[in-house]
């Protein structure tokens, strides 16, 4: 059994093998989530998911840890030498020119 992935499980709202859920989103960038399988409201933070997983064919719905994924808006390469610049080989040579 993977460990890691189960360290990431904030909070586990229900198991079960049918949930209505209603999710509002906050003007913060929060969202706000309700559910007949759990009492009251759930607050999910900007840096948290909300996830629902068929397992073994149950539901299981949990309050997790946001990790980057394809949905993240695409992050520059940092290249340190840029475009025309050139680096030198360890024989002294210019190794690189664009």
């Amino acid at each position: 059994m993977r460990t890691d992935i189960e360290e990431k499980v904030l909070e586990k709202l229900a198991t079960s093998d049918k949930a209505t859920i209603v999710v509002e989103r906050q003007i913060d960038g929060k969202m706000r989530v309700t559910s007949g399988s759990w009492d009251g409201e759930k607050v999910i933070l900007r840096d948290q998911v909300l996830e629902v997983r068929n397992v073994d064919g149950r539901l299981r719905v949990a309050r997790k840890e946001r990790r980057p994924d394809e949905w993240d808006p695409p992050i520059e390469p940092d290249d340190p030498y840029g475009p025309g610049k050139s680096v030198t080989g360890h024989d002294g040579e210019e190794a690189i020119d664009d």
